[in-house]
């Protein structure tokens, strides 16, 4: 079946994209959560980041390697079927090694004293994780696909 997609990037589009969407993401978020006293010019700046990161990631998940990534059974044959399960599963691996990686700094953060997140850089970390959960799988994909596919139905 033939998948149309919003956003149809090539792949070389999509994973720069990809890249600079995860270092908004990651740099914005993270930046926030690490300094929740700074000042107005810094925390504008930090929500233009994070908002930038949020708009690129919705678009590459309705990009067409994101709406492979979720299209039903149906609408794939057997190969795409394959690429968008072995990418959930790096996704998971990913998002879930990353969520260790937090909790094994947050284990000796207060026994070291360490900057420790609050309830709302908590909730701005999550925030992070969640929106790069959702166009995960449809940034695997880009970054696997071929230059040459130039449609993914």
């Amino acid at each position: 079946m033939i998948m149309t997609a919003p956003v149809n990037l090539r792949p070389h589009s999509a994973r720069w994209l990809s890249v600079l969407v995860l270092a908004a993401l990651a740099g914005g978020y993270l930046i926030a959560a690490m300094l929740p006293d700074a000042g107005p010019p810094v925390s504008m700046l930090l929500s233009l980041v994070r908002l930038f990161g949020l708009i690129g990631a919705f678009v590459l998940f309705i990009d067409s390697h994101g709406q492979q990534a979720n299209a039903p059974d149906a609408m794939l044959d057997e190969r795409q079927r394959g690429e968008r399960d072995s990418a959930y599963v790096r996704s998971y691996q990913i998002i879930l090694g990353s969520l260790f990686l937090v909790l094994i700094y947050t284990l000796p953060a207060k026994f070291f004293g360490w900057r420790f997140p609050d309830r709302d850089a908590g909730i701005d970390l999550l925030s992070a994780f969640a929106i790069a959960g959702l166009a995960l799988p449809g940034i695997i994909l880009a970054w696997r696909a071929r230059e040459d596919e130039a449609d993914l139905g």
